[in-house]
């Protein structure tokens, strides 16, 4: 058995790397691990997880490693795969795993290669990995990743219908019958099965799945070439598959890489837009997470040849089912915006209560046989359980936040015994634009969207200064925020809520 020290700075690099990823850590990491799952051609994916544990196993039969391969899975320095190569990148999944685990023991087997490793934090400061040529689990070609984490780890609030969701959110192409049907007539998936803590992840069309209304199956073309196809839909629920999910899902080889309204504002339909399209070449403008497209002066226009047959397709079904649509305006803009509040809500606890930035969450409850000890600390909020726990009386719980009162908070010496509930907390704040001059409004909040309206007058004037553009729309954000918190009733009338929200905005890099 070799030992092996990885001796590059690792602890900022899986902390950047982590930062990439707009979801949880063990979501991430279980994304990864599929993803890798999938470019190694693998037709049966295993996922096992143990909560109390902390444990996640994915298992695939794919292809495996080889020897090159498994040396740079554990290097921090190598390259990640060249774009357009596949939806994967070599070892992401484990080396982001170190963001909230502390071990990850590997098992692989190819044509050329059999061997596994045990790979650790010997210390904060130090991360080992040992080769073996044994494998202890992995009977057949292809690989295993166990990944151990941290007691504290936000795994601890995933229940198993949690963890479908996710795999769904991700994959959701892979799961209905007539993509797969059409995956198959060009060599991919065929006969692929997800299995979850050893029960299959049943198929499903999605009209049914998700009770779709006016939906509709079509081809995309770009100048005469079939590029992708896809299903569009109104449920009859908002938000049918996850709340963070709004729109229409756009997926590369069955990752679902981001869910868009195409630059359309929809009004109160928005939560009921539902759909996925497959349009395999946006894979060379993949970013390193797979949760955008990235494209530069050189590459806008063959990014555009790919991304404007969607949106058309997408516009046209609208007009065919009666919904009106204005066109939304500077994504770009608004990208820059989402990632400046989320500096912002870190610093202003108001609007966790608004915002969260995961869809997951934990909360603890007094239980005297619970195994987590935790301490009372001064600050609730009211929330309510989601998956299964233990709690005293009713529905509501309490969990760490700004109203007065106790909520229970882990503590490593702490003198009480509690039990932790998955919960569901709100989703991630999003920023859109749309021209709409007859409002008097410079902005305001839809769900969890803030709206700037580029139509208001104030906007048209400045909007070719780049920095007065930035102050007016932050700016106008807040403003919509303070008339929301007061309808909320989470500050006080005579309270404002701009001032302090530009004052945070003003110190943050």
């Amino acid at each position: 058995m070799s030992h092996h020290k990885s001796t590059v700075n690792f602890r900022n690099l899986i902390q950047d790397l982590a930062d990439m990823y707009n979801f949880p850590i063990p979501e991430a990491v279980l994304t990864e691990l599929i993803a890798n799952a999938l470019d190694a051609d693998s037709n049966i994916i295993k996922i096992n997880f143990d909560p109390l544990k902390k444990i996640l196993v994915v298992e695939d039969n794919g292809k495996g490693m080889s020897e090159k391969q498994f040396s740079e899975y554990h290097d921090f320095a190598a390259g990640l795969k060249k774009r357009g190569s596949g939806i994967g990148f070599a070892g992401l999944g484990a080396k982001i795993s170190f963001n909230e685990g502390y071990r990850v023991v590997t098992e692989t087997w190819s044509s050329s290669f059999k061997g596994g490793s045990n790979w650790y934090l010997n210390s904060p400061k130090e991360l080992l990995w040992e080769d073996t040529n044994v494998l202890k689990y992995l009977t057949h070609i292809g690989t295993r990743v166990e990944v151990f984490f941290n007691p504290e780890s936000e795994i601890s609030s995933y229940s198993e219908k949690e963890f479908e969701s996710s795999i769904l959110r991700h994959f959701l192409p892979l799961f209905d019958n007539k993509f797969l049907e059409i995956y198959s007539t060009i060599n991919r998936y065929k006969g692929i099965k997800f299995y979850l803590n050893d029960k299959i992840i049943n198929r499903f069309d999605i009209e049914e799945k998700f009770n779709l209304e006016k939906s509709k199956r079509f081809i995309i073309k770009s100048n005469k070439k079939r590029i992708g196809f896809g299903i569009f839909g109104l449920s009859s629920e908002e938000y049918p598959l996850d709340k963070n999910c709004a729109g229409i899902g756009i997926s590369v080889s069955g990752k679902v890489v981001k869910f868009d309204l195409m630059n359309q504002f929809l009004g109160d339909i928005t939560p009921r837009i539902s759909g996925i399209v497959e349009v395999p070449p946006l894979i060379d403008f993949l970013n390193t997470s797979k949760t955008d497209f990235t494209r530069n002066r050189n590459t806008a226009k063959k990014f555009s040849q790919l991304y404007e047959p969607i949106r058309m397709q997408f516009k046209e079904w609208l007009k065919e089912i009666g919904v009106e649509s204005k066109d939304a305006i500077n994504t770009e803009d608004a990208i820059k915006l989402e990632q400046e509040l989320k500096k912002i809500v870190k610093e202003l606890p108001e609007l966790t209560q608004l915002f969260g930035l995961s869809s997951i969450g934990t909360s603890l409850t007094k239980n005297p046989e619970g195994e987590v000890n935790a301490d009372y600390i001064s600050g609730i909020e009211t929330t309510f359980p989601d998956g299964k726990g233990h709690y005293n009386g009713g529905e509501k719980i309490v969990d760490p936040g700004i109203l007065e009162g106790e909520a229970l908070a882990l503590s490593k010496n702490g003198r009480e015994k509690s039990s932790p509930i998955s919960r569901k907390k709100k989703s991630g704040l999003r920023i859109s634009f749309v021209n709409l001059p007859e409002r008097p409004e410079l902005g305001w909040v839809e769900g969890n969207l803030i709206v700037i309206n580029s139509g208001h007058p104030s906007y048209q004037k400045i909007h070719k200064n780049i920095l007065a553009r930035k102050l007016h729309n932050i700016f106008s954000i807040a403003v919509s925020l303070d008339k929301e918190l007061k309808d909320q009733n989470i500050i006080e009338l005579q309270d404002s809520y701009i001032s302090k929200l530009m004052g945070v905005w003003g110190k943050i890099k």
